[in-house]
């Protein structure tokens, strides 16, 4: 009886790495079929996210941690440790 149930679970361990195999080929062919629709969704969403990443990066230039800087209208922060550094 100890024999089959050796075998039994080379059988489940043979079919689970088939199946593993199976997924991750799948899952490559899925990758490499569609690439360049998925390339072009995700720059469609970047895009989307920020417009203008020239703009975006000037404005994060401009932006200051001093509430008393060129951006003087922020509200005081609640950070205990900016709270403390001021």
């Amino acid at each position: 009886m100890g024999a089959g149930g050796s075998r039994g679970r080379q059988n489940a361990m043979r079919s689970g790495v088939v199946v593993l195999g199976a997924v991750a080929f799948g899952y490559l062919s899925f990758r490499v079929g569609f690439k360049p629709y998925l390339d072009q969704a995700q720059e469609a969403m970047d895009s989307a996210r920020d417009p203008d990443p020239a703009a975006a990066a000037a404005a994060a230039r401009d932006v200051s941690d001093d509430p008393g800087a060129a951006g003087g209208d922020l509200a005081p922060s609640k950070d205990p440790a900016v709270v403390l550094r001021d």
